[in-house]
């Protein structure tokens, strides 16, 4: 599934995985997460990362995801 581009709610229905368990894996908030699957907030890099991390995949699909969306803006991949 590498390489990807789908929404985050997906990979973690793929990997069945519910909100909490993919919180506590990743090291972030449930609330973080719930917002950024509505599109709700722009998240930071970090925390693109770190639920890359726990999911198995690249930080940028979840950034390339929310970038095609229309989520993110020019804000993706700004902090290097």
């Amino acid at each position: 599934m590498t390489g990807e581009v789908q929404p985050l709610r997906r990979w973690r229905a793929e990997r069945a995985l519910g909100l909490k368990e993919l919180a506590r894996q990743a090291g972030v908030s449930h609330a973080t997460i719930l917002r950024i699957e509505r599109g709700e907030t722009l998240s930071q890099p970090r925390v693109y990362r770190k639920l890359a991390d726990a999911l198995g995949i690249a930080p940028l699909q979840i950034a390339e995801y929310r970038r095609l969306m229309g989520l993110d803006g020019d804000a993706v991949g700004s902090d290097r």
